[in-house]
């Protein structure tokens, strides 16, 4: 988040490992009426859209990863950076100043509009250190297999991958240390879109009570 994010608004943090439900959860807040600010989307349009960060990713990994369409291949990088530290942290240095500008621009026009509460959907709430930025964190769980399988499934990735990207995230288990919310995703869809409710509603509450006291 940036310096010059708004001051009024409250902010809640939305995080959970690759698999875990935490986009379902996201656009359940949604569809309820809150302002979701997706960090991963605005992560993934650096990448997917031909222009600055593009380029400077070609620059630092290689013409190998640019793809037909003239972006980046994120399937190729991702399997680069999440088994090299040094190549994480450079593509970091170029994806996360044009997200803060864009979660930025997202805050403002949430106050222009009378808003009062935004959700941060961000996958590495947690690995970065961000949870002090929020008035919650509120994580989502769920249990290994389900994850890798839901993750093969939908998104056509092999477990390969998904075990790569779990090994370079926080466990659940820093996770539960760490968030002020857990929801657990062992149910169908609907008890998770009940937990989730549940979940925002105590944080809402907890902050009227807050601000009654």
């Amino acid at each position: 988040m940036t310096a010059s994010s708004p001051s009024s608004l409250l902010r809640i943090g939305l995080t959970g490992g690759i698999g875990s439900g935490k986009s379902t959860v996201a656009e359940q807040w949604r569809r309820a009426g809150h302002r979701v600010v997706d960090l991963d989307a605005h992560s993934r349009a650096v990448l997917d859209v031909p222009g600055a960060g593009v380029e400077e990713a070609v620059d630092r990994f290689g013409e190998r990863y640019r793809d037909r369409q003239g972006t980046i291949d994120r399937a190729a990088l991702a399997t680069l950076v999440f088994a090299d530290d040094e190549a994480r942290a450079a593509l970091e240095a170029i994806v996360l100043g044009r997200v803060d500008e864009a979660v930025a621009a997202e805050e403002r026009a949430a106050v222009l509009a009378g808003e009062t509460l935004v959700v941060h959907d961000s996958p590495l709430l947690l690995e970065k250190d961000h949870e002090d930025d929020y008035l919650a964190v509120v994580a989502v769980l769920a249990r290994r297999e389900d994850r890798i399988d839901r993750v093969v499934r939908d998104r056509g990735r092999d477990r390969t991958y998904v075990e790569s990207i779990m090994a370079a995230q926080v466990t659940d288990l820093e996770r539960i240390r760490r968030a002020d919310r857990l929801i657990l995703n062992t149910g169908d869809r609907e008890v998770l879109a009940c937990r989730a409710d549940r979940a925002l509603g105590a944080v809402l509450q907890q902050a009227e009570d807050s601000a009654v006291r």
